[in-house]
């Protein structure tokens, strides 16, 4: 509201408020700030989320980077022996460890009785492959304490230590196989390449449990090939010759 002032000779004036006085301007004011405060917060909002967002991303590739990455080193504490037809205890008669056991004189039965899993031994083993057998000529394992292992028929058998380092293969021989440790998780068709005989793994209801050959047979219900997916930890024993595992 304007204000009337008299000066000394009586005129009267009329005296307005300056412009930024006015309850109007300091409305607008009020109201812009608000809208530039509202804005920067949103703006702040959007680039703490796109921040957020790279760095999960970055450590969902980096997650998925360290899954596919190869094993690390692991100690074999195996100690290479040679043992003749008998049976012998893990722990008194072969130290504990990893082993490719192969025979290197005559062939016949290779056994193990491990109470602690459900991974035991029980192949036809001798220096060369016998199809019609199912004879192979190693067979790959992780021998525990007080196991026993018991060869019959074979004149001589050397277990040999595997490497420290265990790696990635697409090729398997006779033996147990550590998803994870000594093949990449993922889905796969197993087909045979030489020989027949059994082939499963611990997995659950995805369990598998075939008998596995170069050729397909109604009769013992043997087949050439199977899809599956192979899981972290899963262990995949095999009797045959050699296996391939093709990813899907």
């Amino acid at each position: 509201m304007a204000k009337e002032i008299k000066d000394e000779n009586g005129n009267t004036y009329v005296q307005k408020k300056p412009w930024y006085k006015r309850f109007w301007v300091w409305l607008l004011i009020v109201v812009v700030a608000l809208f530039l405060i509202g804005g920067m917060s949103s703006g702040s909002d959007d680039d703490s989320n796109s921040s957020k967002s790279a760095s999960d991303s970055s450590n969902t590739s980096k997650s998925s980077k360290t899954n596919d990455s190869k094993p690390s080193v692991e100690k074999n504490t195996a100690k290479a022996v040679t043992l003749g037809a008998g049976t012998y205890k893990v722990g008194r008669d072969i130290k504990p460890g990893r082993y490719t056991i192969q025979p290197v004189s005559g062939s016949g039965n290779l056994q193990s009785d491990n109470e602690s899993n459900d991974e035991e031994i029980n192949v036809i083993a001798g220096t060369s492959v016998d199809n019609d057998e199912g004879q192979v000529t190693s067979y790959t394992a992780d021998l525990t304490k007080d196991e026993k292992i018991k060869i019959d028929g074979i004149e001589s058998t050397k277990f040999i230590p595997t490497p420290n380092k265990r790696s990635f293969q697409t090729t398997l021989s006779a033996g147990n196989w550590v998803v994870g440790k000594d093949i990449k998780p993922g889905r796969y068709l197993i087909t045979a390449v030489e020989g027949s005989g059994n082939i499963s793994s611990d997995n659950g209801e995805d369990d598998i449990n075939e008998i596995l050959g170069t050729e397909a047979d109604k009769d013992s219900g043997q087949v050439t090939k199977i899809s599956a997916d192979l899981t972290n930890g899963e262990v995949l024993n095999t009797d045959l010759q050699s296996i391939k595992l093709t990813a899907k």
